[in-house]
């Protein structure tokens, strides 16, 4: 039997929010979707016997957000809060059409609105 490795999520943190501007935003966004998009993958990954790592699974996630933030018209490197809201409400329905669990997408998603409710 195949032991089944745990995994933690996201959670915002008070510090988090210390000196919060659009670019770190932008940033916990990175984290908090990588976070997402590793549950998801380690949990289908799981199940076929497969592994990848971090730095993998970092680059593709950057890449799809980089993506989402032009396909939004928004500057990845000077993102402003309208253009995280769009990209976030766009990654969000990608992840569900790349198959992650719906809990994962709305937990997630609900971190990064404490994020956004924060950011001036």
């Amino acid at each position: 039997m195949t032991e089944i490795k745990k995994f933690t999520r996201w959670h915002l943190q008070d510090e988090d929010l210390t000196g919060l501007n659009p670019v770190k935003a932008r940033d916990l966004i990175v984290k908090c979707f990588f976070e997402a998009q590793k549950e998801t993958f380690a949990r289908i990954k799981q199940d076929m016997g497969g592994s990848t790592s971090d730095k993998d699974l970092m680059n593709n996630v950057l890449a799809s957000i980089k993506m989402v933030f032009r396909e939004v018209g928004s500057d990845f490197e000077s993102p402003t809060k309208e253009g995280i809201m769009k990209a976030v409400e766009t990654l969000a329905k990608k992840a569900g059409s790349w198959g992650t669990p719906p809990d994962i997408i709305e937990f997630h998603k609900g971190q990064i609105m404490k994020v956004l409710g924060y950011l001036r």
